[in-house]
């Protein structure tokens, strides 16, 4: 790094609420998840590109492959966490249980 270049001190959503910060991520990421997914839309076009037999099934399965893997898994962790952390039981009365 340059040491006339200066880092920005702080980010684009630092002075966000938590609420707030959720809100513009959401926006955001979904406008480039729809983006995405209208370009992988696009491969099933025929005038302009050639297309293996079996690309549409591959196409289908590694999507809900992900969808499993990047969305639904990790909203389940996360909501596990968050029931695990809200036990208020000490280890001594997880363990010890009468």
């Amino acid at each position: 790094m340059n040491k006339y270049s200066k880092k920005p001190l702080k980010s684009r959503t630092s002075h966000l609420s938590p609420a707030d910060k959720f809100k513009y991520y959401f926006d955001l990421r979904m406008r480039l998840l729809k983006s995405a997914l209208r370009g992988v839309g696009n491969l099933s076009n025929s005038n302009v590109y050639e297309i293996p037999n079996d690309a549409k099934r591959i196409i289908e399965t590694e999507v809900r492959k992900w969808t499993k893997e990047f969305v639904t898994d990790k909203w389940n962790r996360s909501e596990n966490k968050r029931k695990n952390k809200d036990k208020s039981e000490s280890l001594f009365e997880q363990y010890f249980k009468k």
